[in-house]
């Protein structure tokens, strides 16, 4: 359209169906059940940037090589950054609170744990404050991924994920790039979720449905910034080039 410099979802379909692809500086939120293929549209949207961009992917429930050999799978670009939350959180505080928990288990005094090892200690990470500073580092022109945000709610004040949510839309409008956040569909949507959704441009849902032949797959366009008349619901099926919108 008119007046926009647009780059592409990844899905060519999808682009048609909004405006040519979405305006440089948008930020897109992806609502889905579980199954839905919200991680597959992740690494599908990553890709679709990774020749000319710079792509960083913050992933908090998958390892490396499972998000690499998928993309692969598919034949798509790997040229992207990951940076796994999951992981790190894991050895930085699971992995702690199950040592904790089997010495506790075997009569160990908690402040005997860590004691012949203990030279300084260590730092808590703040993940979120961690992803809005690999953010800030990336030269334009690029494009983010978060799979998920339910894992930074479900940790931090809500407030505090809403205004880095703020922090990161801003950097992404004022240098052009191009945002895609993931959540889990909620069961219901109190003011948390109406603030996310009032930040974002564009949001779009993954959803099944039990039908006469099986499962039949829908996305719903349910909100672009200043154009209403885009809201549309549409089947999609994945095939060897990925996801697709059904004609």
């Amino acid at each position: 359209m008119n007046g926009y410099e647009t780059t592409s979802i990844g899905i060519s379909t999808l682009d048609r169906a909004l405006m040519g692809g979405v305006p440089r500086g948008y930020t897109i939120l992806l609502y889905g059940s579980p199954g839905s293929g919200t991680e597959l549209f992740a690494k599908q949207f990553a890709a679709s940037g990774a020749a000319k961009e710079n792509v960083i992917y913050f992933t908090t429930i998958e390892r490396d090589e499972d998000i690499i050999a998928t993309m692969k799978e598919f034949g798509w670009d790997t040229n992207i950054k990951i940076i796994n939350i999951g992981v790190e959180y894991y050895h930085k505080v699971l992995e702690k609170e199950l040592i904790i928990s089997k010495y506790r288990e075997e009569g160990i005094p908690i402040n005997e744990i860590f004691k012949p090892a203990r030279k300084r200690e260590e730092k808590e990470v703040n993940f979120l404050t961690k992803v809005t500073y690999e953010i800030s580092k990336l030269k334009p022109p690029f494009r983010i991924v978060i799979d998920s945000l339910d894992f930074f709610l479900n940790r931090y004040d809500k407030t505090k994920v809403i205004s880095s949510l703020r922090t990161i839309k801003a950097h992404a409008q004022y240098y052009g790039g191009v945002v895609l956040i993931t959540m889990l569909t909620p069961g219901s949507k109190g003011t948390v979720y109406g603030g996310i959704e009032e930040i974002v441009d564009v949001i779009l849902e993954m959803e099944m449905k039990r039908g006469d032949k099986g499962f039949e797959k829908y996305l719903l366009i349910k909100k672009v910034r200043n154009h209403p008349e885009k809201v549309g619901i549409f089947k999609y099926d994945v095939n060897e080039q990925g996801i697709v919108l059904l004609k």
